[in-house]
């Protein structure tokens, strides 16, 4: 996800409170959609069914929140994301830190020898004095009862620099990469072997010289 910002914080009506942030849900029910949404998501779900080898553009943060829960409801064996900090909202819209986006990793980590790897290029995206277990899309993760594994981890500066592309990878098969990460702007592709496996290269390259900030073991 775009989330090189600072995150933002719904503004209170009144002193103490807070205003609830929307998810992609509350955002574009069925009901209410503007049909060119309705039909950008459902242009997603047939080019996700059909593992279509076809590029997508992908403009909106909602967009890539609903791409990634897409990813997380549907990968088998392995989820890879590089991002900026995990940032819990980005433009109004819950992202990291959407609770249906935590419930989707949970499912998907509730399958035998599944693995969520998360490397952020930045601090993560926590309030003041907390560390990253404190996430809220982790912590919702560590409370679970998963079967497979997360790995979290803040790349190296010196392999990072020069490089400015987010993207995030299922199952080495569909990926999404955010070229423009200050706006979301980004494309995906469903049936993207080759390209994807290539990341999932550079992924694990990077990883090698990151640094640990949190391991989830599958529970004994």
């Amino acid at each position: 996800l775009g989330d090189s910002g600072a995150a933002l914080r719904g503004r209170p009506d009144q002193p103490g409170e807070r205003e609830e942030m929307p998810t992609t849900r509350s955002i574009f029910p069925v009901e209410t959609a503007e049909v060119d949404e309705r039909l950008y998501f459902e242009m997603i779900n047939a080019a996700h069914e059909a593992r279509e080898d076809k590029l997508i553009s992908n403009g909106k943060p909602a967009h890539a929140v609903y791409l990634l829960n897409k990813f997380l409801e549907s990968a088998e064996r392995s989820v890879r994301i590089y991002t900026g900090k995990l940032s819990r909202v980005f433009d109004g819209v819950l992202a990291y830190g959407d609770p249906e986006l935590a419930r989707s990793a949970i499912q998907f980590l509730q399958k035998e020898n599944s693995s969520l790897s998360i490397m952020i290029a930045e601090d993560p995206d926590v309030e003041e004095g907390q560390s990253i277990k404190d996430h809220p899309l982790l912590t919702a993760i560590s409370k679970a009862a998963i079967r497979g594994s997360v790995n979290v981890s803040r790349g190296n500066p010196d392999d990072l620099e020069g490089f400015h592309c987010h993207f995030i990878v299922m199952d080495e098969e569909a990926a999404r990469v955010e070229y423009d990460t200050d706006n979301a702007r980004a494309f995906v592709n469903f049936g993207y072997a080759e390209t994807s496996a290539r990341l999932v290269r550079l992924f694990d390259a990077y990883q090698r010289n990151s640094t640990p900030l949190l391991t989830l073991p599958a529970a004994a």
